[in-house]
């Protein structure tokens, strides 16, 4: 069996698309975002936008590895949220009433590049929205 290679984070797949991604969508580059580096090519940073602190993860990046995703890993946007008084935060799909957009977000692999995209022009949108004023209003 042999081992699997995995490339330096700024390398990998899933790095690539999200970066290409926030630059398309909000005009961000990720390179001048600190990252904070995990097993294989897994990362996660803190994106700030609209006065919101959003915690994006990019997990489950290991190769042939039972209950991990593989090369790109899975997209998570965390959003603080004051109601949630367990954790202090709702993933992005979590605070999305429409089904079909729901369940779009549940599930952004990095590998994709146009659903990375279209993952951050919902959270640009959302954050744009009345609803995330009321939703994230700090009571």
């Amino acid at each position: 069996m042999s081992e699997e290679q995995y490339l330096p984070i700024r390398e990998s797949l899933g790095y690539r698309n999200v970066k290409k991604a926030l630059w398309n969508v909000l005009s961000v580059d990720l390179d001048g975002i600190k990252i904070r580096e995990g097993e294989y090519e897994n990362f996660g940073f803190t994106l700030y936008y609209k006065g919101y602190s959003i915690m994006m993860v990019l997990s489950g990046t290991g190769k042939r590895i039972q209950f991990e995703f593989g090369e790109g890993g899975k997209l998570s946007i965390l959003l603080p949220n004051p109601k949630d008084t367990l954790w202090g935060s709702s993933n992005l799909y979590e605070l999305i009433f429409d089904k079909v957009t729901k369940e779009k977000l549940e599930y952004i692999f990095g590998k994709n590049e146009k659903d990375v995209e279209y993952a951050l022009q919902v959270l640009r949108d959302f954050l744009d929205s009345n609803e995330a004023k009321v939703l994230l209003k700090n009571d």
